[in-house]
């Protein structure tokens, strides 16, 4: 997992930076870094993401929760912002950063080299792979990769998982593609166990998460070769708020939050 370090304190600082000295501290201390024009509105960290992806962020009884909602929600604290989250889809979400409607975006996103050609990325909060689900019970010879070049694999449209799966059928690695659209995973994990697929691709917390509730179910394999940088997306014109972002990200990490929630959302 590759982080960018900086000192302890280093996003306090940002935003105790931006204070104007004034005799009342209470004053002062309702004046952040937004203030200085680093966010949408001053105050707020306007955060585009879908609540359709487990275990980074999902909806429980009306609730929005999951691993990167209190991650987002813990960075903007520490740079004395309030959180806004807009629940918006996988298909647009990119090109509405590209727009300017959101601070940031968030959502298990793969930092690729195309994606850097249009947005600017935090440093990655989390390196991980993509994993290869089985049901066990329907596929007991499958165990490697390797006994899957006649598989059906379901993945998700527009993502990574497809890009790689199309390379691997290319290569012979693979027999054939089934395609979901981002927030049908779910559907895939039933057509997995229903024996309509062979198996499922998907970037590792969240295969491991949707695995665990469907009996049978089994991470058989990672991708290996393709590691999965995720990271936090910005316009390219915001280095400021990028720059904060990466001191909290630091901070988080030092202070043991980062470990803190990765054990509370089995998100590693």
């Amino acid at each position: 997992m590759t982080t960018n370090r900086s000192p302890a304190g280093s996003s306090r600082r940002l935003v105790a930076s931006t204070l104007v000295l004034l005799p009342s501290l209470a004053i002062a201390a309702c004046a952040p870094r937004a203030d200085r024009g680093m966010t949408l509105a001053p105050g707020k960290l306007r955060i585009g993401t879908y609540f359709v992806n487990p275990p980074f962020e999902y909806v429980v009884d009306g609730r929005r929760i999951g691993f990167e909602v209190d991650l987002m929600n813990d960075l903007a604290r520490r740079l004395a912002l309030a959180p806004e989250f807009v629940d918006t889809r996988w298909e647009t979400i990119l090109q509405e950063m590209q727009e300017g409607r959101y601070d940031c975006i968030v959502g298990g996103i793969t930092i690729t080299p195309q994606r850097e050609r249009t947005l600017a990325w935090s440093t990655p909060y989390m390196t991980t792979t993509l994993s290869l689900v089985i049901d066990v019970r329907r596929s007991p010879r499958i165990r490697d990769i390797a006994d899957l070049r006649t598989a059906l694999v379901g993945v998700q449209a527009a993502t990574t998982d497809y890009d790689i799966a199309v390379a691997m059928k290319a290569r012979g690695e693979i027999g054939s593609i089934k395609v979901y659209p981002f927030a049908e995973i779910g559907q895939a994990m039933v057509d997995l166990a229903a024996g309509r697929i062979t198996a499922v691709m998907k970037v590792h917390p969240v295969a491991a998460w949707l695995a665990r509730r469907t009996p049978g179910l089994r991470i058989v394999a990672q991708v290996p070769n393709d590691p999965q940088p995720l990271g936090i997306g910005l316009a390219k014109s915001n280095a400021a708020l990028l720059a904060a972002i990466n001191g909290a990200l630091a901070d988080l990490r030092q202070d043991g939050t980062y470990d803190r929630l990765s054990r509370k959302w089995d998100a590693v």
